[in-house]
């Protein structure tokens, strides 16, 4: 009977390639929300789900973020603009930690670190698309 520590169980809950693992999926999931905040919320000037554009027949001339709605633009703004760099330094860090000893080792670890890197990457290539460049130009506008 051994009174000793496992290594192999010691920081089982967290450690850095956890910390990166849920960064990834909780910026992922804020992006994605805001993008549908930002097309729900010119779904209801439309009546219709469709992509905004500045100058649009329907929020042309609207004030789209009236009174306490300001803070939301706001932060949809902050989030369309900072997250898609934020999830690319979270996936190099990540790809740092699928090279580590420790991730490799544990098949679950390492999917789920896999999974979350390769959701990062959609959220940076999401942002450089012509349509998500138009949403954020609608909303500065």
């Amino acid at each position: 009977m051994s009174t000793g520590i496992d290594a192999a169980h010691t920081g089982a809950a967290t450690g850095p390639d956890r910390i990166a693992t849920r960064a990834q999926f909780a910026l992922a999931g804020v992006y994605f929300l805001a993008v549908a905040v930002a097309l729900a919320r010119a779904a209801q000037f439309s009546g219709r789900l469709y992509l905004p554009h500045q100058g649009d027949e329907f929020t042309g001339n609207a004030d789209l973020w009236p009174g306490a709605l300001a803070v939301v633009w706001l932060a949809l703004m902050i989030v369309l603009s900072s997250v898609p760099l934020l999830s690319g330094l979270m996936a190099l860090f990540a790809l740092a930690q699928l090279a580590s000893a420790r991730v490799r080792a544990d098949r679950r670890r390492r999917r789920t670190l896999l999974a979350s890197t390769v959701l990062s990457a959609l959220v940076v290539a999401a942002s450089f698309t012509p349509q998500a460049r138009t949403v954020l130009a609608w909303l500065l506008d």
